[in-house]
């Protein structure tokens, strides 16, 4: 499956009952803006936000990268929702509540009898304990462009605090990063920070999330964009390290040599791995 290009920091979620707002998310400098049915839609309100997308994404394609959440596959509503979606237009579809592969299908099924046959990406969105238990299969299957954590509702599955570290959701941000690396897709994305005016709460967990392994975060306000994109890009530090390495690696491969030394560092294949995994999250 061709990855959409560009980097997956940071991904605005907007209701898509307001155009206006639709129209000043795309300019909030977001990786890419996920216009939602979903969670923050009333079910009063769904076929209003179904038409406001459809007459606002034709507009605003070409200023964003646009996804679209829809409705869960065990819903009846996500045939609508992919009906009144200018799929051709959109980058990609975001799929809720993702519990195994059977969503996946049936998500790719229903784009396929609008939009015809095609490997439009999905973002699937695990929030469940059979999702988390799922999160390889998922991460694998046809389509599926990246995994993203639903803390939130996991915590509801499990009855547990979806603030506290407790181990069963320790073990799920593991099982989803592990199962996006197994699968070789992109780094997962993290779940959003709700506290809205808290940005130094945001940026500590935006950071443990990369440190855990995540590649970026779901958001619910443009004033998060900034603060996400700059903690999940590579720090000047780290970039002028990886280009070391990789220089260094470069001189001992052309004198026949393997592994070597650098400033008291040993540079082997796995240190220059992750030194070009850097280098490939810098813009040019």
């Amino acid at each position: 499956m061709p990855e959409p290009p560009g980097r997956l920091r940071s991904a605005l979620f907007t209701p898509g009952t307001e155009a206006a707002r639709l129209r000043k998310a795309v300019q909030a400098g977001a990786d890419i803006c996920i216009f939602d049915l979903e969670d923050s839609v009333t079910q009063g309100r769904i076929d209003d936000a179904r038409e406001t997308i459809a007459q606002v994404v034709p507009e605003l394609a070409e200023a964003a990268r646009i996804w679209v959440r829809v409705h869960a596959a065990s819903s009846s509503q996500m045939a609508a929702d992919l009906a009144a979606v200018p799929l051709h237009l959109v980058e990609g579809i975001v799929l809720p509540k993702v519990g195994g592969k059977d969503s996946v299908d049936l998500c790719r099924a229903g784009i396929d009898a609008v939009n015809g046959p095609g490997d439009l990406p999905l973002i699937a969105i695990v929030e469940s304990a059979e999702g988390v238990l799922h999160a390889e299969e998922i991460a694998r299957a046809r389509a599926v462009f990246c995994l993203a954590l639903g803390r939130f509702d996991l915590a509801a599955d499990l009855g547990v605090d979806p603030d506290a570290r407790t181990p069963a959701l320790s073990a799920a941000r593991a099982m989803v990063v592990l199962a996006s690396v197994a699968a070789r897709r992109r780094p997962p994305l993290d779940s959003p920070w709700l506290k809205i005016s808290d940005l130094d709460g945001l940026r500590v967990a935006a950071e443990q999330g990369r440190r855990d392994g995540f590649g970026g975060m779901l958001l619910i306000h443009p004033s998060h964009v900034q603060a996400v994109n700059q903690i999940f890009s590579p720090t000047a530090e780290e970039i002028a390290w990886a280009r070391r390495i990789v220089a260094v690696a470069a001189q001992a491969a052309a004198g026949g040599r393997g592994a070597v030394a650098s400033d008291g560092e040993m540079v082997d294949k796995a240190i220059v791995r992750r030194a070009r995994a850097i280098l490939g999250n810098v813009e040019p």
